[in-house]
């Protein structure tokens, strides 16, 4: 995986500040209702997944401004709520664990905590294979396929690290494009969609399409 690539691809389109700050500032603006959430979120879920898609096809141009993305983004958000439904069921063992050894003493219970890091740390390439074949094979019922995503990244470390780690990378600029009064974090919305979006094709590639 390439972090260089995934955070300069979104400015790859000549229209980027256009693309990338209506669709931030308009879906988050939105989402200052509560119905609003219910469209400002999907639709720039589903922008992502286009884009996705069209870097999966070897393009480079950020989807148009529009709200023709939230039928995309609600099968993106069904998709990962099944495997995060999932996922927090794999936490429970953590839990008990956790709370038993709280009983015998409380300082025990830090015990658990780097296995609860670790357990995170590990579903962020798998959510990453599981949103693959949400974006590209357009499976709304990816979610339920944790125990291959799981077995997908075992057998691809190196991938699934550089994964790891371009995530973070990516949520930090975004993050810290927030920083820039008002219109900062709504186009640092959009960049981490986009970014995310080459990170996901990226790994996705890594993995052979897997």
């Amino acid at each position: 995986m390439d972090i260089g690539a995934v955070i300069k691809g979104p400015f790859e389109d000549q229209d980027w500040v256009k693309k990338m700050l209506l669709m931030g500032v308009v879906n988050v603006l939105i989402c200052i209702t509560i119905i609003g959430i219910f469209v400002g979120v999907p639709n720039l879920v589903g922008w992502g997944k286009a884009y996705a898609q069209e870097r999966a096809r070897g393009g480079s141009t950020l989807p148009e401004f529009g709200f023709s993305y939230i039928g995309d983004g609600y099968k993106v958000i069904v998709g990962m709520f099944i495997f995060g439904l999932i996922a927090v069921l794999g936490m429970i063992p953590i839990f008990i664990l956790s709370f038993v050894l709280a009983k015998i003493a409380e300082p025990l219970a830090l015990i658990a905590l780097p296995l609860q890091l670790v357990y995170v740390l590990v579903l962020m390439p798998v959510g990453g294979v599981i949103m693959g074949r949400i974006y590209i094979d357009d499976d709304m019922m990816a979610g339920t396929g944790i125990v291959s995503a799981i077995m997908t990244v075992k057998d691809n470390i190196g991938p699934s690290m550089m994964y790891l780690v371009t995530m973070l990378v990516v949520g930090l600029i975004g993050g810290a494009m927030g920083i820039v009064p008002l219109i900062g974090g709504m186009f640092g919305a959009a960049f981490q969609a986009a970014a995310g979006a080459i990170a996901v094709v990226q790994f996705r590639n890594a993995l052979g399409g897997r």
